[in-house]
C-alpha cells in the first residue's frame, strides 16, 4: 500500500455528511468577507499620441473602466483627479491603479499596494526603476491602441487584472483573525539553535519577542492573533460535553467519512479516528467562538493531565477544514499559518506545511508532516491518503488506544509545486519550484521514515542549501501545488517584502 503514489478520486457511497459541510463552508466563507475594496484610480494620460490610423479605435477611459468593473468582482474603482489628496487617499483606499506617465510621483508613493500601468504605445514611459526602489508599487501593461494580436492583447489585461486581485488578498488578510492555541510560545522562534552567536537583532534573544512579533504582523499584514491555551480549551463545556461522550453520533459520523474516504487503515483503530474527529470538532467551536478565520493548533490533550491514551493531534481535522477553504495548521507557526492564509486567497489552493529537508545526491526537497491536504488543487479533485497512526504518539507499538491518528497522503508524481515562506520581520519571502517525484521509489521503508505525510520535489538543492539557516527562518515550509513563483514575485512587492528565489 505504501509504495503507490496517484491521484485517487473519491469513493462512491460517501456520507452526505460532506455535502454538508462543503455548503456549511461556503456560507461561512462569504460571511467572513468584508464589503468591496476600494481602489483609487488616476487616468493620468489618454495613452496614445500622433494616432492617425483608420483602421484602429483606441480604448478609452470608460472603456477599461468597464472593462475592469465586469471582471473584478468586490471593487469600486473610483477616479480620482489632480490634485490628489494624499492623506485622504492613504485613509480611504485599499489601493491605487494609475494609467500612463505621472508628472508628480506623489499619488504613486502613498504605500498602498500601487498598481502603475504603461499605455501602449505612448511617448511617456514609467520609471521602473524608480518604482522598482520605492517598493509596494507593480507595473502592467495594456494594449490602449488596439494594435496588438488578440490573443496579446488579452493577456495584457489579464495580468492587469489578476494584479488587481492580488490588492483584494491583501485587503482580504487585514479581515483575517488567526486563533493561536498553544501553551508555548508561538514557535516561529526556533529554540533549539544556539542564540549567541547568530545574526544581529536576533529577536530571540529578546525577553518581548512574542510581542515584537505579533506587532510586526498586525503591522505589516493586518492580521490579528489571540492566543489561548489549555486553560480555555479545557474550561469550555461545549468541548468537554463532545470529549467525555463516550458515543457521540457526530464524531463517529465524521470518523466513519474519513475512513470511507481512506484507501485504508493501518497502524491505528477506528476510536483514534473518533478522537481525532472530536478535535475536528473542538476546533470548529473555537474558530467560531473567537470569530477565527484560521487556526493553528498545538496542543496535545483538550483536557488537563491527560493519560496517554488521551492524547490527540489535529491532522484529520486540519485536513477536513481545508477541505473547506479554511485554513488550519498543527503548530503555531505563525509565518506558516500567514503563508497558508496568502496561498489559499491568492490561489484559491490549501497548503501542506512540513518540516523540510534537502538531500543533495537524489537532489530533492522533502516536506514532511504527520498529514497534509486531501484536495490540493483547491477543487473537487482529491489525492490518496491511509489513515496511520502519529509518528508522534506517547505509546510504544501501534494499532493501540494512545496511538493516534493522522493521514499518509499519497502525493501524485510529475506535479508542480511551489516550496515557500514569508518571515513577517525580516520582510522576506523565500521561495522555489519543483516537480514532484516518488520518496518511495528513491528511499527504502520510506512509509516509516520521519512523519507520515512526505512530498518530495525534484530540485536544484545545491543551490537551495546556500539559503537554509534555521535559527532565522525556522524549520518549517509550506507546499503549495502549481507553480506560482510570479504571482508570489507580484504579491512580495505589494507587500513590501523581497523575494529570495532560492533556486536562482
Amino acid at each position: 500500500m505504501e509504495k503507490r503514489n496517484k491521484t485517487g478520486k473519491k469513493k462512491a457511497g460517501v456520507c452526505a455528511l460532506v455535502f454538508v459541510l462543503v455548503l456549511a463552508s461556503e456560507s461561512l466563507i462569504w460571511a467572513k468577507e468584508g464589503e468591496n475594496i476600494k481602489i483609487y484610480t488616476v487616468f493620468a494620460s489618454g495613452g496614445v499620441q500622433h494616432f492617425e490610423s483608420q483602421l484602429l479605435k483606441p480604448l478609452t477611459n470608460e472603456d477599461i473602466l468597464r472593462k475592469l468593473r465586469s471582471e473584478c468582482n468586490r471593487v469600486d474603482f473610483v477616479v480620482g483627479s489632480f490634485p490628489h489628496k494624499i492623506a485622504d487617499v492613504k485613509r480611504n483606499f485599499d489601493g491605487v491603479l494609475i494609467f500612463g506617465g505621472l508628472r508628480s510621483y506623489s499619488i504613486a508613493l502613498t504605500g498602498l499596494p500601487t498598481i502603475v500601468v504603461y499605455n501602449f504605445p505612448e511617448f511617456l514611459h514609467i520609471p521602473y526603476g524608480f518604482f522598482l526602489s520605492k517598493g509596494k508599487i507593480l507595473i502592467a501593461c495594456i494594449d490602449r491602441a488596439n494594435t496588438c494580436s488578440a490573443s496579446v492583447s488579452s493577456s495584457m489585461f489579464e495580468d492587469l487584472v489578476e494584479k488587481i486581485k492580488l490588492i483584494q488578498v491583501l485587503r482580504r488578510m487585514k479581515e483575517s483573525k488567526i486563533l493561536a492555541v498553544t501553551n508555548g510560545p508561538l514557535t516561529d522562534f526556533f529554540q533549539r539553535g544556539d542564540i549567541n552567536n547568530v545574526y544581529d537583532r536576533d529577536i530571540r534573544q529578546k525577553k518581548n519577542r512574542e510581542e515584537i512579533f505579533l506587532n510586526a504582523v498586525e503591522k505589516s499584514l493586518g492580521v490579528k492573533v489571540t492566543k489561548i491555551g489549555i486553560e480555555e480549551v479545557s474550561s469550555n463545556e461545549r468541548i468537554q460535553k463532545i470529549w467525555f461522550d463516550g458515543n457521540h453520533k457526530k464524531a463517529e459520523e465524521i470518523a466513519k467519512t474519513w475512513i470511507a474516504e481512506a484507501e485504508g487503515m493501518k497502524d491505528t483503530i477506528e476510536s483514534e479516528v473518533v478522537q481525532a474527529a472530536k478535535v475536528y470538532l473542538a476546533l470548529e467551536i473555537l474558530m467560531d467562538e473567537y470569530s477565527a478565520t484560521a487556526i493553528a493548533f498545538h496542543l496535545r490533550s483538550l483536557i488537563k493531565n491527560p493519560r496517554p491514551e488521551d492524547k490527540i493531534w489535529p491532522s484529520l481535522g486540519d485536513s477536513e477544514l481545508q477541505k473547506r477553504g479554511i485554513v488550519a495548521c498543527c503548530q503555531a507557526h505563525l509565518n506558516v499559518v500567514l503563508t497558508h492564509m496568502l496561498a489559499q486567497y491568492a490561489f484559491g489552493r490549501p497548503s501542506m506545511m512540513g518540516d523540510i529537508i534537502y538531500e543533495p545526491f537524489n537532489d530533492v526537497s522533502i516536506v514532511m508532516h504527520c498529514g497534509a491536504p486531501w484536495n490540493p488543487y483547491g477543487d473537487e479533485r482529491r489525492v490518496p491518503y491511509i489513515i496511520r497512526d502519529h509518528a508522534e504518539r506517547s505509546v510504544k507499538g501501534h494499532s493501540k488506544s494512545g496511538a493516534g491518528a493522522c493521514s499518509e497522503v499519497l502525493f501524485p508524481v510529475n506535479e508542480s509545486v511551489t516550496i515557500w515562506r514569508i518571515d513577517v520581520l525580516s520582510k522576506k519571502v523565500l521561495v522555489h519550484t519543483g516537480t514532484t517525484v516518488s520518496g518511495y521509489s528513491l528511499y527504502k521503508d520510506f512509509g516509516y521514515l520521519m512523519c507520515r505525510s512526505k512530498l518530495v520535489a525534484k530540485v536544484d538543492s545545491k543551490k537551495i542549501q546556500r539559503y537554509v539557516y534555521q535559527d532565522k527562518f525556522g524549520v518549517h515550509r509550506t507546499v503549495t501545488f502549481g507553480d506560482h513563483r510570479e504571482k508570489i514575485k507580484d504579491l512580495a512587492t505589494l507587500m513590501g517584502y523581497e523575494v529570495i528565489e532560492e533556486d536562482r
